[in-house]
């Protein structure tokens, strides 16, 4: 396959899977749940409010108020399905980077099933359209293992920066440091470099978090 029929096909993929959420959403209701609390953090953002949740990362939230500045409106249904349209559009855009997973493993073809499968499990496309935090969290954690299955060990830095954007997203989010920490020491263990490239990362990954654990110290006295 050549790359065209491939970008057809992730596009193709792509659209069904968007019209499954589609199927599933509900604009004509506003944000009532969990993702109310996201909804609400992400209107105190953009009026410079940048307190936290005590069981809730606030990367989600953040992500939304930068799109939050452009509506101004009374009527809370434009923030209840502007947060729901963002989750869906980071649900597919999920869809190519499971492509490129799947291709460190196996051919175009199968890569492509790969995606579909992605692309058509239900629960994800549900999950998509409430709004919440799951597709900007999963976005974090397969990009972070795309980074961490190629040969250049310098990739390690790219993919703790991830790994950080994941605990913003989701503060039980720390796990994706320790798992791609231990997959790079298993399998990057023959390269000379393994020690220096990982000091590096890590600084990163610590500079990434840092503000939410400063914040979070100085909120509730405990950064974790």
């Amino acid at each position: 396959m050549n790359k065209k029929q491939i970008i057809i096909c992730l596009i193709f993929i792509s659209l069904i899977s968007f019209g499954f959420k589609l199927s599933v959403v509900d604009f004509s209701i506003p944000v009532n749940s969990d993702n109310l609390e996201y909804t609400l953090f992400a209107i105190a953002h953009t009026n410079g409010d940048f307190s936290q949740s005590v069981q809730r990362g606030m990367g989600w939230s953040l992500f939304t108020s930068a799109f939050f500045h452009f509506i101004n409106s009374d009527d809370f249904f434009d923030y209840s399905n502007t947060i729901r349209i963002l989750s869906m559009m980071i649900g597919i855009s999920s869809i190519p980077v499971m492509y490129l997973i799947g291709r460190k493993f196996f051919d175009h073809r199968y890569s492509l099933v790969l995606a579909s499968f992605f692309a058509f499990e239900p629960h994800l496309n549900y999950n998509s359209t409430l709004g919440l935090a799951e597709p900007l969290f999963i976005l974090a954690i397969i990009g972070a293992f795309y980074f961490i299955l190629n040969h250049n060990t310098r990739f390690i830095i790219i993919s703790l920066i991830l790994a950080g954007i994941a605990y913003w997203v989701r503060i039980n989010g720390v796990w994706v440091f320790v798992v791609i920490s231990i997959i790079y020491f298993i399998t990057k263990r023959k390269s000379w470099k393994l020690v220096a490239n990982f000091g590096i990362a890590f600084v990163a990954f610590i500079l990434v978090i840092s503000p939410i654990m400063i914040e979070r110290n100085d909120s509730f006295g405990d950064p974790f």
